[in-house]
Parts: structure tokens; sequence; C-alpha cells
């Protein structure tokens, strides 16, 4: 039988299986038929450099990008990834033909990105001393990944993104240091907030004290040396995921929780904590309602009976994990088997991030629920 023999359906479940562009376009070529057929084109919405979901497609040849196929076969694309080798008039010709579009994912600094009406940005950075002529006040953008910069220079810069929800940043310094002053308040909508800080001294619970809206934190921390405000509350962090480097003295890890008083998910990872640490925890956070500890390298079943106990006591409920291979927590979490996804759908800090290491993050989140 030839392949063009086959029923309609068998041609549609082979073309839904088809991520890579050139092999789309190469369908497309074949024959009239096949072209209405591939109707898989109007369900994609990311176009990455890598298989990401079955919504999306890839582009793994080395050639430029027929940018004129991907607006006239993608109505719907909301998320794409810019390759190095395609002309920025291309990608301008693609922003302008393509309504749909949300975010733009893109390597080393890239004005055109910054000078639309973009939700999304995954970008390597601005720096401030040089690139902040060339931009304006963007009230359309929620959502930044910077991938090669500091929490200082997003700072200095985070005044022309008034409106954004979620920052991810991915520091390359080994110092960095986030100042206090009158841009202070341009961060007052950010709901999330995710950074590995290489330092030799920690300034990230500097910067989430200048996010009072801030909901969800996730940290990666080398240092052993934490600044900390005690005086300093933020009450509307329910979510924290912190991975240490180097073990941190318990004295330090119980300030800096007391600045949390109602953390709802904690996870602590690189840490030697005991069960003694852990019965303080849940008198510290009177409203959490899970822990993570199985990256707290010396959590026994002791502090497991405790929590137990505890909550018959005192009526309250902690999921509490603390072994590495706690089959619990994927009948609870199932999410948590996801493979690491460059773009996550729905704006769910829980489902798409508090399970993951830093580096398995999500560069965008995008908002789509359907």
């Amino acid at each position: 039988m030839l392949i063009n023999e086959l029923p309609d359906d068998c041609l549609l479940t082979i073309f839904d299986c088809i991520q890579d562009l050139t092999d789309l376009v190469n369908c497309f070529k074949v024959c009239e038929k096949w072209r209405n057929l591939v109707v898989r084109t109007k369900k994609v919405k990311y176009f990455i450099d890598q298989p990401n979901s079955p919504d999306s497609v890839c582009h793994l040849s080395d050639e430029p990008v027929d940018v004129t196929f991907l607006s006239k076969w993608f109505p719907n694309l909301r998320i794409v990834d810019v390759l190095l080798k395609t002309p920025k008039e291309d990608i301008a010709k693609l922003i302008r033909g393509t309504e749909s579009l949300k975010g733009i994912m893109c390597y080393g600094y890239s004005d055109f990105a910054l000078s639309t009406n973009i939700e999304m940005l995954s970008i390597s950075f601005i720096h401030p001393d040089i690139d902040l002529k060339q931009i304006k006040i963007n009230e359309t953008v929620k959502q930044i990944n910077f991938w090669n910069s500091t929490l200082g220079e997003f700072k200095e810069v985070a005044h022309y993104f008034p409106n954004l929800e979620r920052v991810k940043i991915n520091i390359r310094c080994l110092l960095d240091y986030v100042p206090y002053g009158s841009n202070d308040s341009v961060l007052e909508n950010l709901k999330i907030v995710e950074s590995a800080e290489y330092s030799d001294t920690c300034s990230s619970f500097v910067f989430i004290d200048l996010c009072p809206a801030l909901q969800s934190a996730h940290l990666k921390i080398a240092s052993q040396y934490l600044t900390v405000n005690d005086s300093i509350k933020c009450t509307n962090l329910q979510d924290l995921v912190i991975e240490f480097g180097q073990p941190i003295e318990w004295n330090d890890i119980w300030r800096l929780m007391s600045k949390y008083p109602n953390l709802k998910h904690l996870a602590i990872k690189g840490t030697y904590l005991r069960a003694e640490h852990i019965k303080q925890l849940i008198l510290i956070l009177p409203k959490l309602i899970l822990l993570d500890a199985r990256e707290a390298y010396k959590v026994t079943q002791e502090a497991a009976n405790h929590v137990q106990d505890y909550c018959e006591q005192h009526g309250r409920s902690i999921k509490f994990y603390f072994k590495k291979d706690d089959k619990q927590i994927e009948a609870d979490w199932p999410q948590i088997l996801n493979r690491p996804k460059k773009i996550c759908r729905g704006f769910d800090f829980m489902e798409h991030c508090f399970f993951k290491r830093f580096n398995d993050l999500p560069d965008l989140l995008d908002p789509i629920d359907d």
C-alpha cells in the first residue's frame, strides 16, 4: 500500500507526531491533500529550539527559518524562540504578522524584543550602562527570564517594566549588590521571583524584601553568608524553595524563616536539619501545610513521627516529605514526574516550579490554561 492510500485519520495521526519545522514544510509541499490534512499547524502555540510538547514545533536545521511560512501556517503562535541565524528584519516581520504572539525567547540583547508589545521575554541581559537609551517603558511585559544577569542589574532596569509579575534570573557573576533606592516601588507587582546566586555573600533575601506582593520564590544560593533584615516581614510569601550550596547554621535559618510567617509550602535543600529543627520550623510557621525536607540530609523518621503527633494534637495538617524515594509525593503531586520544559502552560508556581531544581525551572510560564 502506498502512503497516500492510507485513510485520512492515519495520515492525521502521523502529521500530529511531526515536530520538526523542516519536516512539516516538506509535508506541505507533497500535494494538496497533504497540505489540507496538516491541520496540526493550527494547534501549534510554541516554536522553540527543541521538542517541548504536542503543541510545539522545533527547528533542528542550521538553515534560516522561513518566517513567511511561520506567519501563514501557524496562526496561533504564542511564543517564538528566535534563532541566532534569523535576520532581525525577518523576526520583526514575524512579530508584525502574528497577532497571537505573546512571548519571545532570544539569545543576547535584542532591542526588537524590548520595543514590541510582548508579554513574556527570555533574554540574556539588559545592561543598565549600555542599553537604557534603547528601550522605553513597556507596560505589557509581565514576565522576564534573564539567563546571564544579576539582581542588581535587574533592579536598575526594573522601572521600565512596571507590571512585571514574574522574574527569573540566572546570575552570572561572583559579586552582586542589590541597592535600595527610589525605584523600589517598581517591584510592587512581582508575584514570582526565581534566582540563582553564586556570589560570596547572598543578597537574594534583600531583594525579595523589596517585593511586597511576592507570593512565591525559588532561590539557589552558593554562599553560607546570608544578609537578612529581621525587621522586614514578607507577609504575602506563601511558597518558598531554597537550594543551599553550603550547609547553613540553624540560627540563620531560624532568623530567615521568621520573616515569612504566612508560608504554606516550604522546601529546604542542602542543609543538615535534624528532628529538633523540624519541630521548631512548624512552630515558627503556623500556616505551613507542606514541608519538603528530602534534601535535608539528616532528617529521619523521628522528625516525621513528631510532625504526625503534633498535627494530631493541634488539629493541623502538614504534608511532610523526607525520603528521596518517597512514593507518596508522586501520588500527591504527579507533575513532579514531568520532564524539564522550557515553556509550561499556566501561571502556577506550585505545579511547574516548586518540586523542580533551579536548573530545571521553565524559562517562561504561559498563562494560557485551556
